[in-house]
């Protein structure tokens, strides 16, 4: 704009000073003249100066069936939905279109096609999803936040059953617990079971209800079950009893030691000639050999120990036991 005025303004000097002045009789003119046409000189060396500017033509592209065009929909704030974990999320969106062609919705993840999504434990935080409205040919954007609030519910502890073992047997136990929103837990299980080995033994026999209990640092959960130990009978032994050898006239004396891991009562019993007392006096007519049992039982079960006993003769000379006169 500013080279056409000057331009303009170069030109019209030039025409007034041909009309006024004879060209070839020209002379250097003074005081005003000169004046001008140093300003003339001036212009053209600006305009000389400075580069000329091409105005270029903007090219649009053009618009296919193939490739609609997308115009984003920026609403003053964005639209938040609000909803709570593991519950249903369905969007209703409305959409119109000024030429009444047909309009078709998507929508981006975690919404299916249908513009719904079934939130489960877990799925806590904020999500921007995308909603596009085409007509065939153009789209329209729209973004929206979904913010899905933490909903905190108790550990989950797997089914647990009844054990029954026997003394004797090892018993091990470990609890199957989750958490449906991923928070750590801690799980407790009572005694016997606290380390989830139990060796049992002889005094083992019994019920246990064990608890088994989990938490998420804000809500607990609880299962209880019942451990049955059934008792295994351990036999008495009986030990320091051995085969005996001895004479005719000596005492025998057979003294059992019983022992029972159970501490049932036991009651011992020894077979004649000896006796329950254990002690057994011979005389010079009981030579012999003989099978003593000994016999201990503590209520449930019957224990034996066989000894054999001899008694050896011992020959005695005859006595004189009276003297007095023979009849005739």
């Amino acid at each position: 704009m500013k080279k056409s005025l000057l331009i303009t303004v170069a030109l019209l000097l030039m025409v007034f000073l041909v009309g006024c002045l004879d060209y070839k009789a020209y002379e250097a003119p003074a005081g005003d003249d000169a004046e001008l046409l140093s300003e003339i000189e001036q212009l053209e060396k600006e305009l000389a100066a400075e580069p000329e500017t091409v105005e270029e033509d903007v090219v649009l592209p053009e618009l296919t069936e193939e490739t609609p065009e997308t115009i984003s929909e920026v609403p003053s704030e964005l639209k938040i939905v609000t909803i709570k974990e593991n519950e249903l999320l369905k969007l209703n969106v409305k959409a119109n279109d000024p030429d009444n062609d047909q309009v078709t919705l998507t929508f981006s993840k975690p919404l299916d096609v249908n513009g719904q999504w079934k939130t489960t434990y877990g799925d806590a935080g904020e999500y921007q999803v995308t909603i596009t409205a085409t007509d065939g040919k153009l789209n329209t954007e729209q973004k929206v936040k979904i913010v899905v609030e933490r909903v905190n519910v108790p550990p989950v502890i797997g089914d647990v059953v009844n054990i029954a073992v026997k003394e004797g047997e090892v018993v091990n136990f470990e609890p199957v617990v989750t958490d449906p929103n991923g928070d750590p837990v801690n799980v407790d299980v009572s005694e016997p079971l606290t380390s989830g080995t139990f060796a049992t033994d002889h005094t083992s026999a019994g019920e246990y209800s064990i608890i088994v209990s989990a938490s998420d640092g804000e809500l607990n959960a609880e299962k209880t079950f019942i451990l049955a130990v059934t008792d295994v009978n351990e036999k008495p032994v009986i030990v320091g009893v051995e085969n005996l050898n001895v004479k005719e006239g000596d005492k025998v004396e057979i003294k059992p030691t019983v022992t029972d891991l159970d501490n049932d009562n036991l009651v011992i019993t020894i077979s004649d000639p000896v006796g329950d007392d254990g002690v057994w006096l011979t005389e010079f007519t009981d030579h012999g050999e003989y099978q003593i049992t000994v016999t201990v039982d503590d209520g449930k079960d019957v224990v034996t120990k066989k000894i054999t006993l001899v008694i050896e003769d011992v020959n005695m000379p005859p006595q004189i036991i009276e003297i007095g006169l023979a009849s005739n």
